[in-house]
């Protein structure tokens, strides 16, 4: 099924958020500030001072939430209605496209000193360009948390589409040339699939 350009938009967005779930978690857990003491005149500062001193990692977990959310959706959404069937020719194995985006991006933005409102902001600043370039390249599929939830990438030729030869594909499957999958449009050029019965398949 296919998507408006808004539509398609929307969704590599999503897929962008998602890609940064681990990022909000580490932020978290970099920045989570509460005093400890075991001293007897030891008092509790208070929610109110406590949430000031730890604003970021509440914020972090917040958007670390939705991200998971975000994820659950995209489970309950691959489960859905697909497109009958194309076979596969050839497959070539991309998942190195997680750990590039992961060593990329990931790791150097958790480098900043996010003690310091001001590299609060460029890191925020940061996101929003790295995300427009993202969605602009299609480049969005490069999802290390995907990679965590146990699926795989894949650039493919399939036989006997009207139109288009080579396809990305996002899948939970191990895919081999010869294989028939079942599949939805993310763009003109990725997919989400899953394997299918040879019953499915256009011949």
């Amino acid at each position: 099924m296919g998507h408006s350009r808004k539509g398609n938009t929307m969704y590599k967005l999503r897929f962008y958020f998602i890609s940064l779930w681990l990022l909000f978690l580490l932020i978290f857990f970099i920045t989570i500030d509460i005093p400890i003491s075991f001293s007897k005149e030891a008092t509790f500062i208070g929610f109110k001072e406590l949430i000031k001193r730890n604003w970021l990692a509440v914020v972090s977990l917040l958007l670390s939430v939705i991200g998971l959310l975000m994820c659950k959706r995209l489970d309950y959404e691959w489960r859905g209605a697909v497109h009958a069937s194309y076979k596969i020719e050839s497959v070539e194995n991309q998942n190195y496209e997680y750990l590039t985006f992961l060593t990329t991006y990931i790791i150097p933005l958790i480098s900043f000193s996010l003690s310091e409102v001001r590299f609060v902001i460029v890191l925020a600043i940061l996101l929003i360009v790295i995300g427009c370039i993202f969605v602009k390249m299609d480049l969005y599929y490069g999802n290390p948390t995907l990679a965590l939830m146990g699926y795989r990438l894949y650039r493919v030729t399939i036989s006997n589409h009207p139109e288009l030869r080579e396809i990305i594909l996002i899948t939970r499957d191990r895919l081999y040339a010869g294989d028939s999958i079942a599949w939805r449009s993310l763009d003109q050029h990725v997919w989400m699939a899953k394997k299918a019965g040879k019953e499915q398949t256009h011949e």
